[in-house]
């Protein structure tokens, strides 16, 4: 009897691994039910193939599933940055074009705490790229436009415009650091020094006029600069 028992528990055991899914599976049903809508179904279904994953490559790939899931479906940004840190577990696994390319997916749902991280280890693991200052200015924008940090945002321009001043991205930056004082923290003290840099460090460059523009008319009103008036008296 006592053998018959321990059968069956054997036979059991069996049947429940045997009725496990796999990986693929897991995905392919998490996709299955995204697609009809039934969202925290299918999430569960991604969480499954994460579990199920064995390898780099495959936990990356479900976690990403869960986070696209998570922000444009449930709405859940804390969730969808969860699983999009989730993916750095596997960091070893990135070459420098892999990793950017995760920053910019993360961005696009939102997950912008995993995007900075991505960004900054990016900048620690691959700075000798030649595209390194290409990089630092994305990691810029997304603390100015993404992440709304101004300081920290003026802070890497900042490096910009001393690590690289001879590279593309070194006006723009410092263009981006004069305007963040001028227009969104409203100091002009700040604004008029680093606008009066632009304009002695790159003279001939296509933003200087704008540079003038914005030096001539700091800290006024629209109504108080002539050249807009036409566009202010079409609106009135």
């Amino acid at each position: 009897m006592k053998k018959l028992v321990i059968l069956v528990i054997v036979i059991l055991s069996m049947l429940v691994i045997s009725c496990g899914k796999s990986y693929d599976e897991y995905l392919a049903q998490g996709s299955e039910l995204q697609d009809s809508k039934d969202y925290e179904a299918s999430l569960e279904s991604f969480q499954n193939a994460i579990n199920k994953a064995e390898t780099a490559e495959q936990r990356i790939a479900a976690n990403i599933e869960a986070g696209n899931l998570s922000a444009k479906f449930l709405k859940d940004i804390v969730r969808a940055d969860a699983f999009y840190m989730a993916t750095l577990a596997d960091i070893n696994d990135y070459s420098a074009g892999d990793l950017r390319d995760l920053a910019k997916q993360a961005l696009a749902v939102q997950a912008n705490e995993s995007a900075v991280k991505m960004y900054m280890l990016w900048l620690d693991k691959y700075s000798d790229e030649a595209n390194a200052v290409m990089v630092k200015y994305e990691f810029a924008e997304v603390y100015h436009k993404n992440v709304l940090n101004l300081k920290k945002a003026i802070e890497v321009y900042g490096e910009i415009v001393d690590q690289y001043p001879d590279s593309e991205q070194a006006p723009k930056a410092l263009f981006s650091i004069g305007y963040i004082y001028a227009n969104e923290l409203g100091e002009n003290e700040p604004a008029t020094k680093y606008y009066s840099k632009f304009i002695e460090a790159y003279p001939n460059h296509e933003m200087a006029p704008s540079v003038e523009f914005e030096l001539k008319y700091l800290g006024k009103s629209l109504e108080e600069i002539p050249e807009l008036q036409h566009l202010l008296s079409k609106t009135s």
